[in-house]
C-alpha cells in the first residue's frame, strides 16, 4: 500500500488544526455556492444560457460584493455540521483527546435541535431554495444526501460511545428514508430512492446514500429488516454501472422532464459519493459483486478525474474551473478505499499536497471555492469548502497509522 511520510501527515495535522481553530472561533455560519442562485433575480436568468454563464462569471469575480448587493445573508447548513461532527469523531479515534469528542457532540446537538422532526423521523435540508427545469425545492425541504451524511456522524458517535441517543437518531433518519423518500419503480423490479420527498429524480449518489444508511442502521440496531428494504435500490445502481466503470449523475426516462445534460454528466465528487457508499456496504457485507463494482469504478475514477500533473478535475471533460469539492473528494475517496486498492492512498496524499498548495490561503489554510487559469474565487464557503476540507483531512489522518494506511 502507498505510504504517507511523516512530513505529509504533519502537514495534514497542522492544516486540520488551523481549520478547527477557525471553526471554533467563527462558527459555521457562512456563504454557499448556491445561496445567491436562489435569489429571484438570478433565478429569472437561469433558463437563458448566455445570461446564466454571465451571472456565474460575475459571481466568481465579485462573490462577496454581489451577495451584499443582493442582500444574500450567510446561513447555517446542516451538512456542514454533520461533516465537522464526523471529522471531530475521527480525530478523537486517532488521538483519544476528549476535546474532539466534546466538539463533535456540540455539532451533533445542533443537528438534533435543528432537524426536521415528525413522529419518529429525522432529516435535514438546505437553507436556500433550489430550482431547475421542472423542479423547485423550497428552503428547508428534507434532502436525502444531507440526512445520510448526518446519519454517518450519528452512527460513528454510537460506535464510539454506545449512547442510545445516537443510535435512535440513526434509526429516525432511516425512518425518513422509508416513509418520506419516493421509490421510483423500474421495469427490472428494482427501484431508486428519490433525491427529496418533492421530486422524482433518479440520482445514483442520492440513491446509494439512502442504501448505505439503511445498511448502517441495520448494523447499529441489529434489525435485518432494513437490509430487505435497501436491496432493490442497491441493485438499481449496481446494474446501471457503465461498461467503463462510471455512473452518470442520474438516469433519464423517456417521459422525464428534468435536464438531460445534468443527468448525463459524470463528475468527480458525485462519483466519489457513489464509491464511498458502496465501500461502506461492502465493508458490512463482503459481497463479491460490490467489490468488483468498486474496483471498476475506482479504476475509472483514478484515470479520468486527475490530470497528469495531479490536478483534480471537476468532470471527465473539464479541468477548469477547479472546484474545492473535487479536491476534497480526491483526498477522502482514495483514503477510504485504500484497503481495497493498493495505490489509492498515494493518490489521496498527492491530492492533499496539491490542494494545500493551490486551493488554500497559505497563512490561514482556509480553502478557496474554485480556480480558473487566470484567477481564483477565494470565497469561503462553509459547507462546500471549509467543512468538506476539514472532514477530508480528518478522514485522511484517521487512515494513516505509522505512515501507512490502516
Amino acid at each position: 500500500m502507498g505510504a504517507a511520510s511523516v512530513a505529509e501527515a504533519s502537514l495534514a495535522s497542522e492544516w486540520v488544526g488551523q481549520l478547527e481553530r477557525w471553526i471554533q472561533d467563527h462558527g459555521l455560519r457562512g456563504y454557499d455556492p448556491f445561496d445567491a442562485k436562489a435569489h429571484g433575480l438570478i433565478r429569472r436568468v437561469q433558463p437563458y444560457a448566455p445570461l446564466r454563464k454571465a451571472t456565474s462569471l460575475a459571481l466568481d469575480l465579485f462573490p462577496v460584493t454581489i451577495r451584499r448587493l443582493l442582500r444574500v445573508q450567510p446561513t447555517w447548513n446542516a451538512k456542514a455540521f454533520a461533516l465537522v461532527a464526523k471529522g471531530e469523531l475521527r480525530l478523537y479515534e486517532r488521538t483519544g483527546n476528549d476535546a474532539h469528542l466534546t466538539h463533535a457532540f456540540e455539532h451533533l446537538t445542533w443537528l438534533q435541535e435543528n432537524g426536521c422532526r415528525q413522529d419518529a423521523k429525522l432529516c435535514w435540508g438546505y437553507p436556500f431554495d433550489v430550482s431547475g427545469k421542472n423542479i423547485h425545492r423550497p428552503a428547508g425541504t428534507p434532502v436525502g444526501v444531507v440526512s445520510a451524511i448526518a446519519g454517518e456522524a450519528f452512527a460513528l458517535a454510537y460506535q464510539i460511545t454506545g449512547e442510545d441517543t445516537h443510535r435512535d437518531a440513526v434509526r429516525a433518519i432511516a425512518e425518513f428514508f422509508l416513509q418520506d423518500i419516493h421509490r421510483l419503480p423500474q421495469a427490472d423490479g428494482t427501484f431508486c430512492f428519490s433525491y427529496t420527498p418533492v421530486d422524482h429524480w433518479p440520482i445514483h449518489n442520492a440513491n446509494l446514500h439512502a442504501v448505505a444508511h439503511l445498511y448502517r442502521t441495520s448494523d447499529v440496531t441489529g434489525d435485518p429488516s432494513f437490509l430487505k428494504e435497501a436491496e432493490p435500490a442497491l441493485r438499481f445502481s449496481l446494474d446501471r454501472q457503465r461498461e467503463d466503470g462510471s455512473w452518470p449523475y442520474g438516469e433519464r426516462t423517456p417521459d422525464a422532464e428534468y435536464e438531460k445534460a445534468l443527468l448525463d454528466i459524470v463528475d468527480h465528487h458525485h462519483t466519489g459519493f457513489v464509491l464511498r457508499s458502496l465501500a461502506e456496504v461492502y465493508a458490512l457485507t463482503g459481497r463479491r459483486e460490490i467489490e468488483q463494482a468498486l474496483l471498476r469504478g475506482f479504476a475509472f475514477y483514478q484515470k479520468n478525474f486527475f490530470t497528469s500533473a495531479g490536478t483534480p478535475r471537476i468532470t471527465t471533460q473539464n479541468t477548469y474551473p477547479i472546484n474545492i469539492h473535487a479536491c476534497t473528494e480526491g483526498i477522502v475517496c482514495p483514503a477510504a478505499l485504500a484497503n481495497l486498492v493498493p495505490d489509492a492512498f498515494q493518490l489521496a496524499t498527492r491530492t492533499l499536497l496539491w490542494t494545500r498548495k493551490h486551493m488554500a490561503d497559505p497563512h490561514t489554510g482556509l480553502p478557496y471555492y474554485r480556480k480558473y487559469p487566470w484567477f481564483t474565487n477565494r470565497l469561503l464557503c462553509t459547507r462546500w469548502g471549509l467543512a468538506w476540507t476539514f472532514y477530508a483531512l480528518c478522514e485522511y489522518l484517521y487512515h494513516v497509522e505509522d505512515g501507512r494506511p490502516r
